[in-house]
């Protein structure tokens, strides 16, 4: 076998999704951009390793896919569906193409954000927030890296890790 029809084997996940570049890392695993080969949508892969994770780390990240099983809300970042394999645990996501608030904020990138515009990201965390709080879910870890966006302004999501 070649090594680039071995390379295709690896990248497709659960016989539906191509795995492409690296978007970023956390403290449980990696984010890969992905494609949904039955419908050709972008989506976000998680991919946490399953060597050296604790039980209680392993539940709870396994608590945080049945609740995002159970979201739904435009400033939620929708979960698409999720696998285990032997080494790993993948968990599909909507993906958000401009990333993180954070990144999209940074000093030298963009300059000072106008006042309106602010106000609007303000706005959508706050209703994505009190989605969350509805469902008696407390998110514990706003922060610019937690809040994706898109390119529609008017469609920034909080990740749902509670």
């Amino acid at each position: 076998m070649s090594s680039s029809s071995s390379q295709s084997k690896r990248s497709l996940l659960g016989d539906k999704f191509l795995i492409g570049e690296e978007l970023g890392r956390g403290a449980y695993g990696q984010v890969f951009k992905g494609m949904d080969t039955s419908t050709g949508d972008v989506v976000a892969i998680k991919q946490i390793g399953l060597g050296g994770v604790s039980q209680a780390n392993l539940q709870g990240v396994m608590g945080e896919i049945d609740l995002l099983k159970t979201l739904n809300h435009n400033n939620i970042v929708k979960y698409i569906g999720s696998f285990k394999t032997r080494n790993h645990l993948y968990i599909i996501l909507e993906f958000m193409e401009n990333g993180a608030l954070s990144s999209v904020i940074k000093p030298n990138r963009f300059g000072v954000f106008p006042e309106t515009l602010v106000a609007i990201y303000i706005a959508q965390v706050l209703q994505g927030l009190a989605y969350l709080h509805d469902q008696g879910v407390v998110h514990r870890d706003i922060k610019g890296a937690n809040i994706l966006t898109t390119k529609d302004v008017s469609s920034c999501s909080c990740c749902a890790a509670a």
